[in-house]
């Protein structure tokens, strides 16, 4: 985009030295694509947030605190991002599939428990874990619950924990 040029999952996949597969696992389609890279906001790779952590209760704790902080701080955008987004599915009448980077971070978060749990063990719980955090547990806690930060970040503690308990194999 930042070049003018059409934007396809293949021209993506070959530019970020990844397979079609994998960009499209995350990206359904060039329009969405096209609208998350509109953010145009840096965040921190998953592998930097995990440094130096082995439990995985404090990788995911990190993952969600940090997802739940960066829609904070960049409020204005993703509120601007939810708005286009909602406005593009009435338009042509279909949900577009955003870009999944919450679930691949919680995935990585949870490596060290991976040869304990099924795959499709791990992408439950992945994909429960990224209902915890993002711009939509943001609009959650502020618009509805009325909750100050604090109370917020408590509130995602919760879930997070109760999610890992129920889900975590036991040792």
């Amino acid at each position: 985009m930042s070049e003018g040029k059409e934007v396809t999952l293949a021209k993506v996949a070959e530019r970020a030295k990844t397979s079609r597969a994998t960009v499209y696992r995350y990206f359904s389609d060039p329009s969405v694509l096209a609208l998350d890279a509109t953010l145009d906001l840096d965040v921190t790779p998953t592998s930097e947030l995990l440094e130096g952590l082995d439990d995985v209760r404090s990788r995911v704790h990190v993952v969600a605190r940090y997802y739940l902080e960066f829609s904070r701080v960049n409020e204005a955008h993703f509120r601007q991002f939810l708005a286009e987004s909602l406005k593009a599915s009435l338009e042509d009448g279909t949900v577009k599939m955003r870009g999944a980077r919450r679930l691949a971070a919680f995935s990585e978060a949870l490596a060290p428990v991976h040869p304990l749990m099924e795959p499709k063990e791990i992408d439950d719980l992945a994909k429960r874990l990224s209902m915890t955090t993002g711009m939509e547990q943001l609009v959650i806690l502020e618009d509805i619950l009325r909750v100050d930060e604090a109370t917020g970040y408590q509130l995602q503690k919760g879930l997070v924990d109760a999610l890992l308990d129920r889900f975590l194999p036991k040792n």
